[in-house]
């Protein structure tokens, strides 16, 4: 299906101002791939397969499955798979991941949106949730759906990396046979109808000394190649064990692999029970190689490094960088470089793109929470309250790099800390947003690190319309980011928190047309401001439950409640509020029928105008008033009040004088012109031309075509 123009329009803008690369690109080729020549000719054959399915079914897309454990090597061959026949799908080759660092499954509805970024495709607006509804009852995203829209007709290849059930796989797929979905996993996906099993074990002998080879360089493996084959099969030719044993070896260029063998020896005549206390996990079958290797290369760390590599744990995404590691740690950026490249040579990381980022591999994970488990709750609370100190720095250095006028310039940060320009501030805000929206959630769970977690919320709401700049629908995403400062303002006690989140929560509403659930946001919020002695919020409030009342036709509930923050305002002295609330309270009057309530508004407003010292509003209070006196059927008054307007817009000067008079002018021609003094109407309008506006000739032309039509 061809791109919109719209589409491409944004993804230009987007690529543009970010220089980002596409959110689902396929990873590079592995850089150690040995072995799975059988399983690559497998995938290959089971591509080229008749589906499973009789004659007379539909055609689908094919789904092919790669089932191994994790660290067995599967989502590398799932990619070098993918770079083999990409040329098969000349419209894209997409990967994405499909479990949080945690293990939660992703939803459909996050993976569909990431997969119509990368398309260049316009995501669906997502409808605010609904938090008194049945979960049962409220409505799901379209996502999935425009996906599979999206994708209809096209050749297109999916690689869904550790999918946890079928229905994330089953929702995703596209119509028809053009595409292919490669899905990455840990078991069987029972459900999908026609999918492909590959599974995949440990390595064959020669395969593993070649991952040895490649990790470790080939002088100590061909020197004793009797030892490297005992080392092995000693490991069960575990891929990612082997890589760690590798770059253990890489980091002691002294050791052989006889250390090595010597070593995971005294590890196995330690009691068992000392074993699985040491290795979370180890009594899980095929897991046992893996902690060895692991507790080998953790044992060798330096302590700061070995320090780290558990608290990496708590990093957000699963992702890295020096500014995070640092603020983990307590140490310099520069420091936190050299341990994070430390660990990425001994294969404990691995690199995320090409700007300095790491992830741990989702099989170390588990064993470094437990050990994390095991430090103590003070130290893992500072490194978290340190974390989130830093992301709320950095968010409102890039913000005030991306708006400088919308706000106080922040404290500076640290030379290695700062932003180089907008465009650098534009690619970290790419890279970093779902990091801080995982960091704030998080937080926000905990409940220990509230006050820091309510400035992180605060700093992301301000920087998420600046990261969307319109292109992309944020509503919901605003929405759920108030809703998490609701939560932690009811649970801090907050008051005036507590009611600016309602009332965000309630603008959202107005804005998408829910003016019954702004009411409901908006007089919630009356209770906290109150209590927090918040007169302007009261006010703000007060005005915002009538604008709501008003848009949903309740004309009688809307005057009552902007009398109310008209009497505020006015025994506060806030006259220029006033003058607003006086204009608007005589619409509503207007709209009742109200005409004399109406009329004396506008013109309480004209003279409010007048003493601040402002023509120009009087002049605008004074058209109201006229327009009422016409509509309660006094046109010579009417009439007598435009020439009053007129009379004082000849008193400004400049251009905005000029547009002041022409609209009086145009005005009071509409009125001659419908009382039937066309004569008196074509003087007026004669008199706006001579000023000299374009839209005056404009309105001139469209009054002679409506003449001369009727």
């Amino acid at each position: 299906m061809a791109e919109t123009k719209a589409a491409a329009a944004r993804t230009v803008r987007q690529n543009q101002r970010r220089g980002t690369a596409p959110p689902a690109e396929l990873p590079d080729d592995p850089a150690v791939f040995a072995g799975r020549q059988a399983e690559l000719a497998q995938l290959r054959d089971e591509v080229g397969r008749p589906a499973l399915g009789g004659d007379d079914e539909a055609a689908r897309c094919r789904v092919l499955i790669v089932a191994g454990r994790r660290g067995s090597g599967r989502t590398a061959l799932a990619v070098r798979f993918a770079r083999t026949v990409a040329a098969d799908y000349p419209d894209g080759q997409f990967f994405v991941r499909m479990s949080e660092p945690g293990g939660e499954p992703v939803p459909v509805d996050c993976a569909a949106e990431i997969l119509l970024d990368a398309l260049g495709e316009p995501r669906p607006p997502a409808p605010l949730p609904d938090p008194d509804a049945d979960p049962g009852d409220r409505p799901g995203s379209s996502g999935p759906a425009a996906l599979r829209e999206a994708l209809a007709g096209r050749q297109v290849l999916l690689v869904l990396d550790d999918v946890r059930k079928a229905e994330q796989v089953e929702a995703l797929l596209p119509p028809g046979d053009g595409c292919l979905v490669v899905a990455v996993t840990s078991g069987p996906l029972t459900g999908l109808t026609d999918a492909r099993p590959v599974v995949i074990g440990g390595l064959g002998a020669s395969a593993a000394t070649a991952v040895l080879v490649a990790h470790a360089g080939d002088t100590r493996i061909v020197c004793d190649p009797v030892a490297a084959r005992t080392l092995a099969e000693t490991l069960a030719c575990h891929p990612m064990a082997l890589c760690l044993v590798g770059g253990w070896l890489r980091a002691r260029p002294r050791a052989s692999v006889t250390d090595v063998l010597r070593l995971l020896a005294a590890q196995a005549a330690e009691s068992p029970r000392v074993v699985l206390a040491k290795r979370p996990g180890a009594a899980e079958p095929g897991v046992e190689p893996l902690l060895r290797a692991f507790d080998l290369v953790r044992d060798g760390l330096p302590a700061q490094a070995a320090t780290l590599l558990r608290l990496l744990t708590l990093a957000p995404g699963g992702v890295t960088d020096p500014r995070t590691a640092s603020a983990l740690l307590g140490c310099p950026v520069d420091a936190a470089a050299v341990h994070l490249a430390t660990l990425a040579e001994q294969q404990l990381l691995r690199p995320v793109g090409r700007d300095g980022r790491h992830e741990l591999p989702e099989c170390l994970r588990e064993p470094l929470a437990a050990l994390l488990a095991g430090d103590r709750p003070a130290e893992t609370e500072l490194a978290r309250a340190r974390l989130l100190e830093r992301l709320t720095r950095l968010l409102t250095a890039c913000c005030h790099q991306l708006a400088p006028g919308a706000g106080p310039a922040p404290d500076p940060l640290p030379g290695p800390l700062r932003f180089g320009g907008s465009a650098e501030a534009w690619r970290w805000l790419d890279a970093e947003l779902p990091v801080l929206r995982e960091a704030l959630d998080t937080a926000a769970a905990d409940g220990a690190l509230d006050g820091l977690a309510m400035r992180l919320a605060t700093a992301l709401v301000r920087a998420l319309p600046l990261w969307a700049g319109g292109a992309q629908p944020v509503a919901a995403d605003l929405y759920a980011l108030h809703g998490t400062v609701l939560e932690l303002a009811l649970r801090g006690r907050l008051h005036r928190q507590q009611a600016a989140a309602l009332v965000n929560l309630g603008d959202l509403h107005a804005t998408a047309g829910e003016h019954r659930r702004a009411l409901e946001r908006y007089r919630s919020a009356l209770g906290p401001a109150r209590a927090a002695d918040d007169h302007v919020a009261v006010c703000r409030i007060l005005e915002a439950v009538a604008g709501a009342f008003r848009a949903s036709g309740d004309l009688v509930r809307a005057a009552d409640w902007y009398g109310r923050a008209l009497g505020l305002r006015r025994r506060r002295g806030e006259q220029a509020d006033e003058v607003r609330l006086l204009v608007r309270l005589a619409a509503v009057h207007s709209a009742q029928g109200r005409m004399g309530d109406a009329l004396k508004d506008y013109r309480a407003a004209a003279a409010l105008h007048r003493r601040l010292g402002d023509p120009a509003g009087a002049v605008g209070a004074t058209l109201g008033a006229a327009r009422v006196q016409e509509l309660a059927g006094h046109p010579d008054q009417a009439v007598r009040t435009l020439r009053d307007a007129l009379e004082e817009a000849r008193g400004l000067a400049g251009a905005p004088g000029v547009r002041l008079r022409t609209q009086v002018l145009l005005r009071s021609a509409e009125l001659l012109e419908r009382t039937g003094d066309a004569e008196g109407g074509r003087a007026r309008r004669e008199q706006a031309a001579a000023l000299g506006l374009p839209q005056v000739r404009r309105s001139q032309e469209e009054a002679a075509h409506q003449a001369v039509t009727e």
